[in-house]
């Protein structure tokens, strides 16, 4: 089968032909129809230690058709189109059985680094990372469902708890995450403040629903969202970039009372700067505020997700789409952060 391989850490995607995939019994193999493309398969690449042995096949949001069931399956069978939930998780230990996967206490790793992931025509899956996909919706929009759209769902009705009336700070508003949580934040009532670089970006974010956008590159940015909410401040920002600066910047644009969720990652590694940023403790306190670490979703909450987009309450903003082998072009052009809205590669 034709599959787009990391070699080793630092080198690039190469197309390769290399053998299909052997599942075990309780896998299932999967056809890969569509593969999403976004900076958390960037990053992870790019992060020393992520990958634990190569050579190795990246790309986590998977929509396809099983086509090989091993013999303990029983929750799909050949022909069930499905996506998948991004960790490997064990299902067991108290963390799973939760309904909080993603703290696994026996965690191996995600798809695509501690197991070979979808940018590839077939990958094997454990069953319990298959989530099915309704009928009514593409496999283009339940690829871009799995994460992009789930991670929203799951920071604004779990960590920013937005509620209708609340004014809702997004940062990276116009990225592949960013853009859904400009939708999922409105679906909750939200008032939508999108921060952006870039007309592009800013002007997708105020298509998909933002009430204000905030061009970043004009002014400081907690100057600008306290202007917009009369000198009061946000009662939820979202980061999806998470630099130093950012943070700092979510922090002080909070109200009282106010939630800050922490969705994106910039590890030093990778960006050569620190994304560190600095509490004042007593004043936190005294606002009453709080900071969630919002990590990925749960297999409910992907379900969840695809009833959304079922029944369009969510729009799947793929703006661009490219062929497997230019998958190496696809992961330039989010480094350069050139791509408004999500990316997704059409496999087969």
């Amino acid at each position: 089968m034709r599959a787009m391989v990391l070699e080793k850490f630092g080198a690039p995607l190469k197309l390769k032909d290399v053998p299909m995939p052997k599942i075990g019994p309780n896998d299932a193999l999967v056809r890969v129809r569509v593969c999403g493309a976004g900076l958390t398969v960037v990053i992870m690449i790019a992060t020393p230690g992520r990958i634990k042995s190569y050579p190795r096949i990246p790309g986590h949001e998977i929509a396809g058709e099983v086509v090989e069931v091993g013999s303990e399956v029983r929750t799909v069978k050949v022909g069930s189109r499905v996506t998948n939930h991004y960790y490997l998780t064990c299902g067991n230990c108290r963390y799973c059985r939760s309904g909080r996967e993603t703290l696994c206490e026996n965690f191996r790793g995600n798809v695509g680094n501690g197991c070979d992931g979808g940018y590839a025509e077939y990958v094997a899956l454990p069953e319990r990372n298959l989530v099915p996909i309704p009928d009514g919706v593409t496999d283009l929009e339940a690829s871009v469902a799995s994460d992009a759209i789930a991670t929203p769902y799951h920071a604004c009705h779990a960590e920013a708890q937005v509620s209708p009336g609340d004014d809702v700070l997004v940062i990276g508003a116009g990225g592949g995450v960013g853009i859904h949580m400009v939708q999922m934040a409105r679906l909750c009532g939200g008032r939508v403040l999108a921060a952006e670089i870039g007309e592009e970006k800013l002007e997708l974010a105020k298509t998909m629903g933002a009430d204000e956008v905030i061009d970043t590159r004009r002014g400081d940015l907690v100057k600008q969202v306290k202007a917009l909410t009369g000198g009061r401040g946000v009662d939820a920002a979202i980061d999806i970039v998470a630099t130093s600066q950012t943070l700092q910047a979510c922090l002080g644009s909070l109200a009282p009372g106010g939630r800050m969720v922490i969705i994106g990652s910039k590890p030093a590694s990778v960006y050569g700067e620190d994304p560190s940023f600095v509490v004042n403790p007593q004043e936190f306190m005294r606002q009453a505020q709080e900071i969630h670490g919002s990590r990925y979703v749960n297999n409910a909450e992907i379900l969840r997700t695809l009833e959304l987009v079922k029944h369009n309450r969510i729009k799947a903003v793929v703006n661009r789409t490219f062929p497997l082998e230019e998958a190496e072009q696809v992961h330039e052009l989010l480094r350069k952060n050139a791509i408004a809205g999500r990316a997704a590669l059409i496999v087969s």
